[in-house]
């Protein structure tokens, strides 16, 4: 499978799969090396799998049937989740991996609790006795 199309196939299936259309493709392709490393054979799969029903008018189920609920893909697209809302995933060694810090900065989680990562505020000392400003 040629690079550019294995990259646009993750960045189809990690926008199903996370719920939002506006990844960032610089994460993305350093998202898609890190699982790569981890889960060769799985990543290939399911971008294979994936590939089968990108034209389907029921996507997201059949997203849903054929990988996230397959139990040799079903952990993979777990770990693709978990890594756009928090920079980590489990390796196939069972141990955490972390990603940089612009990638945690940038995990979805923020977005969706709306706060900021820690380390990473530019507001003024004291302001955590505000509550968050959803956007």
């Amino acid at each position: 499978m040629a690079p550019n199309v294995a990259f646009d196939r993750f960045m189809q299936l990690s926008k199903i799969l996370t719920g939002v259309s506006d990844l960032d493709p610089e994460i993305g392709a350093a998202y898609l090396t890190r699982l790569r490393s981890e889960y060769p054979s799985q990543v290939a799969d399911a971008l294979t799998a994936f590939a089968s029903i990108a034209e389907d008018k029921h996507l997201i189920f059949e997203v849903k049937r054929r990988i996230v609920e397959d139990k040799g893909l079903g952990q993979l697209a777990r770990e693709i989740i978990a890594i756009w809302y928090t920079s980590e995933f489990v390796g196939a060694d069972g141990k955490a991996k972390t990603g940089t810090q612009a990638q945690f900065y940038s995990g979805l989680l923020w977005q969706v609790i709306g706060a900021h990562s820690p380390t990473n505020s530019k507001l003024n000392y004291g302001d955590w006795q505000n509550p968050p400003r959803l956007p």
